[in-house]
């Protein structure tokens, strides 16, 4: 743990830019802090933490994902990306959380504009994410707390007040409460559903941006796709398609009603190339416009 301590970090946080030019076509903005354990006895403590606002086409390569001694959090709030393990390739929505822990380097890309916040903890596996090191994918959807919780981690580095190590652990722990309690919700939201229709409706709020396919929909839990819709009208009173609908619809509120995007934007993040029908749609089953925002 002593050596840990010692590892050379700036005197200074970073208050955020472009990298001062250096990489203008990776970042619209940046903003990063850093912190160390200040040779308290902790178990792991929060080495950086930031937010990037990409750029279209934005890709860092593995050699910039490689610190070994990292775990590193993600939280994808606008956007799409893809981060490539050397086993694995995982695709991440807005709303989505992954979890890096170390030695597991990957490249990060996405095609079109993206905003997500992270950090990165020096030290022991917490014990909250379970025994063994792996890593976690997580679809909590976009959340205003969960997303304090990063920003709340990143500036109490950035200002550095008296404890703020411990203070960024305890908003780290703020994280994983709020995380808990989301993911109690959504048991007690499906928990009354068979498990084929539980996975299917989880398959399809984690697939919202994608087009539609009820042959992989039905796929994904081992069903026809007669007996797939049979279940869904039984159960969820209506079909999967009207469901995954409605999953991109609810999405879409949370970006125009928290995220202040606009509908042109938010119709592209959804997954709905017209406008016009994507605001059809809205308000079918909204009962308002998408640009009342409410």
């Amino acid at each position: 743990m002593d050596k840990m301590t010692k590892s050379k970090l700036p005197k200074r946080p970073t208050s955020g830019g472009t990298f001062e030019g250096e990489r203008p076509h990776y970042f619209d903005y940046w903003r990063v802090g850093h912190g160390r354990s200040e040779s308290l006895p902790l178990d792991f403590w929060v080495e950086q933490a930031g937010e990037f606002h990409c750029k279209p086409n934005h890709y860092l390569s593995h050699a910039e994902y490689q610190i070994e001694r990292w775990t590193r959090v993600f939280y994808l709030t606008a956007g799409t990306a893809q981060c490539d393990f050397a086993a694995q390739s995982i695709q991440l929505q807005a709303g989505d959380m992954l979890i890096a822990p170390p030695h597991h380097p990957f490249a990060y890309q996405s095609q079109r504009p993206s905003h997500y916040h992270w950090f990165a903890l020096v030290g022991r596996w917490p014990s909250v994410w379970g025994k063994l090191p792996r890593v976690l994918h997580f679809s909590p959807g976009y959340d205003l707390v969960l997303e304090a919780s990063f920003v709340a981690i990143r500036e109490t580095l950035i200002l550095q007040p008296p404890g703020y190590s411990l203070k960024a652990i305890a908003c780290f722990y703020d994280l994983m409460s709020r995380m808990e309690a989301l993911r109690g919700k959504e048991t007690m939201v499906s928990s009354n559903y068979p498990d084929a229709v539980r996975n299917a409706m989880i398959f399809l709020q984690e697939n919202c941006a994608q087009p539609f396919s009820a042959a992989e929909t039905a796929a994904s839990v081992h069903l026809s796709q007669s007996h797939l819709r049979a279940l869904f009208e039984k159960w969820v009173g209506e079909s999967p398609k009207r469901y995954h609908t409605r999953c991109r619809i609810k999405q879409a509120r949370r970006f125009l009603r928290d995220q202040r995007l606009s509908v042109k934007a938010t119709a592209n993040l959804v997954g709905f190339n017209d406008v016009g029908y994507f605001s059809r749609v809205f308000k079918q089953i909204m009962g308002f416009s998408p640009s009342k925002r409410v």
